[in-house]
């Protein structure tokens, strides 16, 4: 199991998620009295947002960039889910939008801006795109290592499993010669799939033999990308373009590469989950 979010800066927390005099704190505060505190990507990223402008000297109340001060949002895309996280009352910003960054990333200095009374960080968590304060959720839960975690998938040649939704034959070679069954509801490792040559049916190598589609659903693996790493055109291929951090979907493997659609990677650079 990994955890997947990471505190964002060395300090105490000061003020919990929760009603707070009146009115509701969508965050929690890290606080620390240290000279130029970095405040790191609490995971691997896309720069969303990196909004400045304000003084370092808030005060409660200060409306500049509606109270977050200077401020810094990453969206992350973890498991096929977006997730966004803003750092906010930041005294200086390092990233800049679209800036793809890896967990741990420097993308700017605590600080004590906008609608602040001492240097600390602001740090909320998103389960989707950010839309209102509101739509804000506890970050303790994930910065415990509660939520989300991850069990990674050890490369084996698979790419997806398929669920059996109807008794199904099990044929040796693609189309013909009958070697088993597989019951209703089973589920089953995907090592490749293979079109009948007389009329393009689909069917997919579960290891023992071939199965033809329309008796099970696939669910494809998901690759996460938590650095920028290079694509090839093939295994062992030529170098296509550099892929950002992100997760994908994947849709072939073989020898010790995953395909994510018109490219491959190496197994070892990516983090791959079964669905």
């Amino acid at each position: 199991m990994k955890q997947v979010f990471i505190k964002p800066a060395e300090g105490i927390y000061t003020s919990p998620y929760g009603m707070r005099s009146g009115s509701m704190h969508y965050g929690v505060d890290i606080a620390n009295s240290s000279s130029n505190v970095p405040v790191h990507a609490s995971a691997a990223g896309v720069i969303n947002k990196a909004v400045g402008g304000c003084s370092n000297n808030g005060s409660i109340g200060n409306t500049c960039n509606g109270g977050y001060g200077n401020y810094v949002i990453v969206r992350h895309s973890i498991n096929g889910k977006t997730y966004d996280t803003p750092y906010a009352h930041l005294q200086s910003i390092s990233v800049s939008v679209g800036q793809t960054v890896n967990q741990g990333d420097k993308i700017g200095v605590m600080g004590n801006s906008g609608s602040s009374t001492g240097q600390h960080v602001h740090f909320e968590i998103y389960e989707k795109a950010r839309v209102s304060q509101s739509e804000a959720v506890d970050p303790m839960p994930y910065l415990n290592g509660d939520k989300p975690t991850v069990n990674y998938h050890t490369y084996d040649g698979t790419w997806a499993t398929i669920t059996i939704t109807q008794k199904a034959n099990v044929f040796k070679k693609v189309g013909y010669e009958i070697i088993g069954q597989l019951e209703a509801g089973g589920k089953y490792k995907v090592y490749g799939q293979r079109e009948y040559a007389a009329d393009g049916t689909l069917f997919y190598n579960v290891g023992s033999g071939y199965v033809h589609h329309a008796y099970g659903t696939i669910a494809n693996h998901h690759a996460t990308v938590t650095s920028t790493i290079n694509t090839y055109s093939s295994p062992n291929g030529a170098i296509k373009r550099q892929l950002a951090p992100g997760t994908y979907k994947v849709h072939a493997a073989k020898d010790g590469w995953y395909n994510l659609g018109a490219e491959w990677v190496k197994a070892d650079q990516v983090l791959v989950t079964k669905n």
